[in-house]
């Protein structure tokens, strides 16, 4: 099974978080059958000097035009935009000509540097786009043609790109590059993947070591439980390989959580063997007795949490699939392991027998909690019900630029780039006519006019391309005064179709308007940069545009804005609702099983309450401290739910048999907490702790995923310690069905 991990590959593609089935995704793809697909790499431009750096000086423009020459140079680029060439119509008499902004050929000067300087920024086409509102960045925009698997081009752009850069800030040391763009955004979303790997799985191993170590006090015994540690995480990530897994940032998680639920299981057995040599028997027998007490216990226990991340095949991301997939596979191997692997290694490598102190202090810990029920029950009941408020204050936020820490280049970049030059998140419009040449219509121009007016008047909207300005521009250029005209646009379709076909004969090397417009002429695009939204304002903003284009758009040009980063801002929201019948099926199923092991409706309902519970004050902690979660929080219940029942069944099965063998139920809650109360710390602990690994993650997703599992899973053991045992005695109170299994 280890063998599969060669068949493992690791992804390039942004967009392998959406299933096939993605309305979104689908309509994307048909956008950019029809235009072209935005596979760019953004360098931004600066100058080193931030006390008199601008851009427009004769010396920094000379280098810009240098530098978008060798753009073209990279290895499958197919369109290079750049102050240099961006292209600007100018009058001659009754015709016009398009020239590059920055000339190519001859000497600049300083009054002409500061010329353009003054064209550029009074231009919307060029503002918060290639040139910076102060003046002061630019930015060279390449595009790229990529096959649909393309991680080997991928790799090649991304190599050529950062040897671009050393050549730049060789040849102009007064200049700084910093890389940013969907190429980039590709990269980083493999090297998220490499680093995990190789950081997070040994620290998980470590952190597993230290706490078999401190817990067990037991050489033999610590290498009985590493050992299965190893074999479940690697032999789980094999069969994903030899099941064709993809590797993401997201599933690369798998091994890591496999890890901390092996390790929660097999110490239930270990510490029960401990606790048998401690009170005398030898080790054969002490490992069958541990087996014997903890079969059913263990057993249940990953059967529930196997059915938590099953569950998230009902996620609509992909990534989410296969982590529940690959740690379902770690759970059924370690689950074997512990009742094959285990007891073998055990008897060849024997624990030494000593004395067991935990047991006495636990049993007092039982006594406490008895004692204080009531007041534990009325603060515990307090807490939970002061942290719901906090639900109210989450955020669904996926921000593909910030699932990334400033470890990566690509964040580093990102965050410049957006501070200093433009925004990162783009909306495109497919606006269909249905008409061949329907876009040389007035009425069309018009609309687009307007539309793009509004657009304008919208917060967060840094820049807007479309084709009405482009005719606004040459009919004052043309300068035709007899021609009727409304805000610049000619009532003349014919006209408008003539300047288009002399724009573009005169357009110069490598600029067309074939990625604006589509070959029939019948549609049209319109592109915006957003500007310091989060995905909540673009969800919002996407919402209003779809509005506004319902209500005023001619004909089939009525739609909604489409590209990657809309897709990555319905993320969170797609998948919480793909996840809700997962959740409560999960749910039930859960329940069911509990309450069919334990024979008992109560217990199974008593289960699930103190179960959810966690969850509830978990996200309830994480909106009053941190408010946003992006796609973890779609997959945290269910996932959850089957991991913190572990130490419920565990109290509820100790504590079920104490009462069959006669025991009053105070008495069973004292001699659960002396049997089984420290395997509920180093279980509730080593789950923990495993999962605060992932928050060293520098990918947001795993970040959020573990510190909000950790806090669940802490929150879980307080109250299976704190009100648990309360509501037990409550429910015992005056003879119940529990009372009445003494007499089974």
């Amino acid at each position: 099974m280890i063998a599969g991990g060669k068949n493992l590959t690791v992804s390039f593609d942004t967009r392998i978080f959406y299933s096939e089935q993605n309305q979104l995704l689908q309509q994307l793809r048909g956008f950019e059958r029809k235009f072209s697909h935005n596979n760019n790499i953004l360098f931004v431009i600066s100058p080193r000097d931030e006390r008199d750096g601008r851009i427009a000086t004769v010396e920094t423009l000379e280098a810009l035009v240098d530098i978008t020459d060798q753009a073209w140079r990279l290895p499958h680029s197919t369109q290079v935009e750049s102050l240099s060439n961006f292209p600007r119509i100018v009058s001659d008499e009754d015709a016009f000509s398009v020239l590059e902004m920055v000339p190519s050929s001859g000497r600049l000067t300083p009054s002409a540097a500061a010329a353009i300087e003054r064209e550029a920024l009074n231009d919307r086409l060029v503002v918060n786009r290639l040139l910076s509102a102060d003046g002061r960045t630019t930015g060279v925009n390449v595009n790229f043609r990529l096959p649909q698997s393309a991680s080997s081009e991928v790799q090649e752009i991304t190599e050529a790109a950062h040897q671009f850069v050393q050549k730049i800030e060789a040849d102009y040391p007064h200049l700084q590059v910093h890389l940013t763009g969907n190429v980039m955004l590709m990269t980083t979303f493999n090297e998220a993947s490499h680093v995990d790997a190789q950081l997070l799985v040994p620290v998980a191993l470590i952190v597993a070591a230290i706490i078999v170590a401190v817990f067990l006090r037991s050489r033999n015994g610590t290498i009985a439980v590493l050992s299965i540690l190893g074999v479940a995480s690697l032999a789980s990530m094999g069969i994903a390989g030899w099941f064709g897994h993809i590797i993401t940032p997201a599933s690369i998680a798998a091994p890591i959580i496999v890890i901390s639920i092996a390790l929660a299981s097999t110490i239930h057995v270990v510490i029960a063997v401990k606790h048998e040599l401690a009170s005398g028997a030898d080790n054969k027998t002490a490992i069958k007795q541990a087996i014997r007490t903890n079969a059913a216990a263990v057993g249940l226990t990953n059967l529930t949490t196997a059915v938590g991340f099953l569950a998230m095949n009902r996620a609509d991301a992909p990534p989410l699939n296969d982590m529940g997939n690959i740690v379902f596979a770690g759970i059924v191997l370690s689950y074997l392991l512990t009742f094959t692997w285990l007891p073998a290694v055990l008897t060849l490598l024997p624990m030494k027998p000593s004395k067991d102190r935990s047991g006495a202090l636990m049993a007092a810990v039982g006594r406490s909690i008895n004692r204080l029920r009531w007041l534990l029950l009325i603060m515990v009941t307090a807490g939970v019900l002061a942290t719901i408020g906090g639900l109210g204050q989450i955020r669904l936020d996926d921000d593909f630029v910030r699932y990334f820490d400033d470890r990566f280049e690509y964040r580093v970049a990102s965050d410049f780039a957006e501070e200093r030059l433009t925004g990162l998140n783009i909306m495109e419009f497919d606006l269909e006519t249905g008409i061949d040449g329907g876009v040389y219509t007035p009425e069309y121009q018009h609309f687009l006019a307007d539309f793009t007016g509004w657009l304008g008047e919208q917060p967060g909207v840094a820049s807007i391309a479309d084709i009405s300005e482009i005719t606004r521009r040459i009919h004052k250029a043309m300068r035709v005064e007899e021609e009727p005209s409304r805000d610049g646009i000619p009532d003349n379709a014919d006209l408008i179709s003539q300047y288009f076909l002399l724009y573009e004969l005169s357009l110069p090397y490598g600029a067309s308007m074939t990625d604006r417009i589509n070959v029939s002429r019948s549609a049209s695009r319109v592109t915006i940069i957003m500007r310091g939204l989060t995905s909540g304002e673009i969800r919002n903003l996407h919402q209003r545009a779809t509005g506004w284009l319902a209500m005023h758009a001619p004909g089939q040009a009525a739609t909604t804005g489409i590209s990657i980063n809309v897709l990555f801002a319905y993320l969170s929201n797609d998948n919480i609702r793909s996840m809700i019948t997962g959740t409560f099926v999960s749910i039930l199923i859960i329940g069911l099983i509990i309450a069919f092991a334990l024979r008992s409706f109560a217990f199974g309902a008593l289960s699930l309450a103190t179960n959810l519970l966690p969850a509830i004050v978990g996200f309830g902690l994480w909106g009053y401290f941190i408010q946003d979660i992006g796609i973890a929080g779609a997959v945290i219940t269910t996932m959850t739910l089957g991991i913190v029942v572990d130490d419920t069944i565990h109290f509820l099965m100790k504590y079920r048999r104490q009462r069959a063998a006669g025991a009053s139920s105070a008495a069973a809650i004292e001699a659960v907490f002396s049997t089984v109360g420290v395997a509920m710390v180093i279980t509730s602990v080593s789950l923990a702790a495993g999962f605060i690994v992932l928050s060293l993650s520098g990918f947001q997703i795993n970040r959020s995923l573990g510190i909000q599992t950790s806090i669940i899973v802490v929150v879980a053991l307080g109250i299976c310690w704190f009100l648990l045992p309360p509501l037990l005695r409550l429910l015992d109170k005056g003879g119940s069905e529990i009372a009445s299994l003494g007499k089974e």
